[in-house]
C-alpha cells in the first residue's frame, strides 16, 4: 500500500512541477523553474520507492499516463487550452493501456522489502 501511495504523490509532484514550470514561461511565477526541479526530482525519489513493491512497467506507466491526462486536463482547466476529441481519445487510450498493463502483470505473494 505504502508503494502506491509512493506512486500517487510522485504523479502529484510530477504534475504540480509541470504546472510550475508553464506559469513560469508565462512570466507568471520567477521561481518556477526551481520549483520544477525540486518537484521533478521529488518525483523521481518516489517512483523510485514505488519500484521497490510495483512491477517497473506498472509503476511507470501509471506514474505517465496519470501525469498526461492530469496535466492535459489542467491545462485545459485552468489555462484554457484545447481538450479536442482526439487529445480525449489520446487520454482514455493512455489511461487504458496503464490499466492494461496492471492487469496483465503477475504479482509475487511476497515481494522483498
Amino acid at each position: 500500500m505504502r508503494a502506491w501511495i509512493a506512486l500517487i504523490a510522485a504523479v502529484a509532484l510530477e504534475v504540480f512541477g509541470t504546472m510550475t514550470l508553464k506559469l513560469a514561461s508565462l512570466g507568471e511565477f520567477p521561481l518556477g523553474a526551481a520549483l520544477t526541479g525540486l518537484c521533478i526530482a521529488g518525483s523521481y525519489v518516489l517512483l523510485a520507492q514505488a519500484f521497490k513493491r510495483i512491477p517497473v512497467a506498472v509503476a511507470f506507466a501509471v506514474w505517465e499516463a496519470a501525469g498526461l491526462a492530469l496535466v492535459t486536463l489542467l491545462g485545459a482547466l485552468l489555462l484554457g487550452e484545447a481538450l479536442t476529441p482526439l487529445r480525449s481519445v489520446a487520454l482514455l487510450g493512455l489511461v487504458a493501456g496503464a490499466w492494461l498493463l496492471h492487469r496483465g502483470t503477475r504479482h509475487p505473494a511476497h515481494h522483498p522489502a
